[in-house]
């Protein structure tokens, strides 16, 4: 049994404000200390000088006039008698502490409550005083503007800043009930939707009313309670010290229903007993929540309370009620004592006393049991496997859609379903593609053979197989063949979206023989759930609040590579049920509140600004330059777009030259993050890809695995480095020229949110762009990224070396800048990369002469105590321990000029020297 999400909080320590119309709100740190202090400035305010009241029997005196107004409002607010609870429910107490005449101690706890009388007064009721009618209503309006922020009270708030900001036009100085009915005829269907009390005391009656029957027999209904309406609603007055029925019922109830209170009320009232009926309600609303009706349970005792102060008030506004008259503090007593997580210890006689019968009893093995699935939002493969799994024919089922969206797990609730004699035998398209034909026909046959009558075979990726242009087609003729032969065979096949379609282009009849059933991505729901399901899974809970916020947080999320659909919410839960438990007592539950979802959902991990770090990069000014004008474009496309003109997406694919270590992958990195802030691309990911990634070894195997590469990118960055060596092999039988072919089409396909950068030597990159026709209009930005100044190397080493926690020693850059100018360059010059391995060195010769520095003071240390209990020898051994110590601080982090290795005339042979 679970409290629902929504109300998870009030099992919890939090500061929490529980208006039971609006539900449990997590008061956010520091607010409430923020609106006192707009109290006070407000107070403060020059035209508020001289408006103070000496009548006000809470406030300290002289009062100011919006201060007495604020303490007004703050008790109208909440609602006409509506209940108020939680640790943080004394609003007055709270946001009003040095203005209160007596101020009493401020309860933390969670089942504290109140339910406020809240009559609302015009604007100019307590500032009367104002110098005009204008101030009266500027200062009340602020008064309500001060109050922002305390989310159950927004709705009824902003609807009494509409009706403030057009008020009705009369005379100010009418008597106080004739100004009332002014601003009430005034307030328009929206506003008293809101504040329903502005209908008048006797519309208001008939509005809580309607909401109290229909809370009574929604709680009957699940929990039978021997009493009619009548005189539940007789017992109610009662309860509440009334003497008789009041007349404004008739409004709300219709005559006959008022007559016969009228005429029950007498024979009711002569035995009624306060304490009993209280506490058969009590056990009344105990029995709705084991039922599961917890919220009408709230519902009910928010409007019995709101019933008794308002017929308690007639002829005027809703009166206090005393909290004995409604059982609220002793339901959220039981509420915690059912719900809160309680320790378990195992009864002995649990294990002792074991039923004997009970592990004869066994399901007849041959008979399938209908599936309840545990799929969120699929409700088209749930009810697919409802179906197969009761019917008595063999299940030929094709799941088709994304990836992520429960296709796996949908197969192996079937394959449970089932309840065939051996477990399931799964099948990837790795086993087909690129073998020869013989061999993947031998192993189809043999794994059918194997599964018939016995087991369920799940095919994963059978469009990919079938679309094979080595042996798709032959398998698809055979496979067809085989569930043909083998009717007792139970198949589930797996595809992408669009699959059955592809699978039908290369056998039209292969489709026909399966039932269909599509996957959808998951809409905020659906990730909601999944969401609670993975926090669960985590040992934690989340509020309703935090999990609808969840849901909406990852149906915005674009997915990055293979973290996508329901992978996200146990991403998000990971990260957010990690922060969530350093918080946490040890041995209570974690929850998971609405401030603990982050605003977004950086999958990338990437903080910063990458233009910053672009402009921070050493040298490359050109480069820098040209992203700056890509940047441009793409905002004035965007202002363009916003203001109607026409625009056409640009192709972003890239070529970058230049020699190695010019920086291709780092700006490549950062490219893909600042197309990400501009909304170019979903992600903004970097998938780094060489020659080995695309090209197979054997026919067949390349498309699918460039295929597989580009799916993995979408939403970034594809960067592929090398790429003239997909052109330059001298066989004809090389597939790179398959590769090339696949990319341009899937670069076409996915142009709107892929951006593919080839990366190479200058001149290489010049006959790669020529060896395809399609490819040099696909890459129409060329960027050439020059190689490093000795000056710009010399920087590159500094910044490296500080990021590593290492500073140079005066001489270390002039050494360096010096030995720069006599190495020759080339194209196997490293640039950047011989920086970073040229400092690898360096820290490791540092590393063997502080160590070695060490040693030394350690010997010397211990030659100096043999020293001194020999006479022999004492001078040198003296002088040892005196010059020796060991390394500082400081030298720990130095970097000197003998620490470098010598740049040779050969650069790459720094390797040998680092090894």
């Amino acid at each position: 049994m679970r409290l629902p999400d929504h109300l998870g909080l009030l099992l919890t320590d939090e500061p929490v404000l529980d208006v039971y119309s609006y539900g449990p709100w997590r008061v956010p740190d520091g607010l409430f200390e923020e609106i006192g202090a707009r109290i006070d400035a407000l107070a403060r305010d020059p035209r508020c000088a001289g408006l103070t009241t000496d009548d006000h029997k809470l406030l300290t005196l002289p009062a100011s006039l919006v201060t007495a107004e604020i303490f007004g409002i703050l008790a109208f607010l909440p609602g006409g008698g509506a209940i108020k609870a939680g640790s943080y429910s004394q609003l007055p107490e709270r946001l009003l502490h040095r203005h209160l005449v007596n101020p009493g101690p401020l309860s933390t706890r969670m089942t504290r409550w109140d339910a406020p009388g809240g009559r609302w007064r015009p604007p100019v009721d307590w500032l009367v005083e104002a110098p005009d009618r204008e101030l009266a209503i500027s200062l009340a309006r602020d008064c309500l503007e001060v109050l922002e922020g305390v989310e159950p009270l927004e709705h009824r708030r902003k609807a009494l800043l509409r009706l403030y900001d057009d008020p009705p036009q009369c005379d100010m100085n009418l008597p106080k009930l004739e100004l009332r009915e002014h601003w009430h005829s005034h307030a328009d269907d929206e506003i008293l939707s809101a504040v329903p009390e502005l209908m008048g005391p006797v519309g208001y009656l008939e509005w809580v009313t309607a909401g109290l029957l229909a809370a009574y027999e929604h709680l009957v209904d699940v929990a039978p309670r021997d009493e009619t309406v009548e005189t539940h609603l007789i017992q109610l007055l009662l309860q509440g010290n009334m003497e008789d029925v009041p007349g404004e019922l008739v409004a709300a109830l219709g005559e006959d229903r008022y007559r016969e209170l009228q005429a029950r009320f007498p024979a009711e009232r002569g035995g009624f007993k306060a304490a009993a009926w209280q506490e058969r309600t009590r056990a009344w609303l105990v029995r709705a929540l084991v039922a599961g009706a917890v919220d009408a349970c709230r519902a009910w005792l928010d409007m019995a309370m709101r019933w008794i102060a308002t017929v308690q008030g007639l002829p005027g506004d809703p009166w206090f009620p005393r909290p004995e008259w409604i059982p609220v503090g002793q339901f959220q007593t039981d509420l915690r004592r059912l719900f809160v997580p309680r320790r378990r210890v195992v009864n002995p006689l649990v294990d002792e006393l074991k039923p004997v019968a009970a592990a004869a009893v066994r399901a007849p093995a041959a008979e399938p049991s209908a599936v309840a699935s545990g799929l969120v939002g699929q409700p088209e493969v749930s009810r697919a496997l409802a179906e197969l799994s009761r019917g008595r024919e063999p299940v030929r089922l094709l799941l088709v859609g994304p990836d992520g969206t429960g296709k796996r797990d949908a197969a192996q609730e079937l394959g449970k379903a089932l309840n065939l004699a051996r477990d399931p035998v799964w099948l990837t398209d790795n086993l087909f593609v690129g073998q020869r034909l013989s061999d993947a026909v031998a192993k189809l046959h043999a794994d059918v053979r194997d599964c018939a009558g016995e087991r369920l075979l799940i095919v994963e990726g059978l469009d990919g197989i079938v679309t094979d242009p080595g042996n798709g087609e032959a398998i698809a003729g055979e496979l067809h063949r085989l569930l043909a032969v083998h009717e007792d065979l139970h198949l589930v096949a797996l595809c992408d979206t669009g699959g059955d379609e592809r699978i039908r282009e290369i056998n039209p009849v292969l489709p026909h023989r399966f039932r269909v059933a599509r996957t959808v991505p998951f809409d905020e729901h659906g990730h909601a759930e999944l969401f609670r399901r993975a926090l669960r899974e985590r040992g934690a809970r989340g509020t309703r609040h935090a999990v609808a916020a969840a849901g909406k947080l990852l149906a915005a999320a674009p997915p990055v590579q293979t973290l996508r659909n329901a992978r996200l919410a146990p991403y998000l839960a990971d990260v957010v049920v990690e922060a969530v438990r350093a918080r946490t007592a040890e041995g209570e539950e974690p929850v998971v509140g609405k401030r603990d979802i982050p605003a977004s959902l950086d999958t990338t991990q990437s903080p910063g600004n990458p233009l910053t770090e672009l402009r921070e990069l050493t040298g490359l000014e050109t480069i820098k330059e040209e992203i700056g004008l890509l940047v441009a474009g793409t905002h004035a496309a965007r202002l363009r777009g916003e203001n109607g003109l026409k625009i056409s997406p640009p192709t972003r694919h890239m070529v970058f030259t230049g020699n190695p270590g010019t920086g291709k992958t780092m700006v490549a990195r950062l490219l893909g993050r600042i197309y990400k802030r501009l909304g170019v691309l979903s992600s903004g990911h970097v998938v780094e890809a060489s020659r080995a990634h695309l090209v197979g070894e054997y026919i067949g195997q390349t498309a699918p695995r460039t295929r597989r590469l580009v799916e993995r990118a979408i939403g970034g960055v594809l960067f592929i480095d090398e790429a003239y060596t997909l052109t330059q092999s001298p066989h004809k039988s090389d597939y790179g020229h398959e590769a090339i072919a696949e990319l341009v089409k899937l670069m076409e396909d996915h142009r709107d949110d892929l951006v593919v950068i080839v990366a190479g030597y200058e001149r290489e990159m010049a006959e790669f762009l020529a060896a395809n026709p399609g490819l040099d209009s696909r890459f129409p930005k060329q960027l050439h990224f020059p190689d490093y100044s000795d000056a710009e190397l010399v920087a590159v080493f500094e910044r490296l070396a500080e990021a590593d926690g290492f500073r140079l020693a005066p001489g270390t850059s002039d050494l360096l800048r010096s030995s720069l100018r006599r190495v020759q360059r080339g194209p196997s010059f490293g640039n950047g990369r011989l920086m970073r391995n040229l400092l690898d060195v360096a820290v490791a010769n540092q590393a063997q002469r502080v160590a070695s520095a060490s040693r030394d003071a350690g010997r010397a240390a211990n030659g100096k105590a043999a020293a001194n209990g020999k006479a022999a020898g004492t001078g040198r051994a003296a002088e040892n321990g005196a010059d020796a110590r060991p390394p500082s601080k400081k030298e720990l982090i130095t970097l000197r000029a003998d620490d470098l290795p010598p740049l040779l005339d050969h650069p790459e042979e720094l390797f040998g020297l680092y090894l």
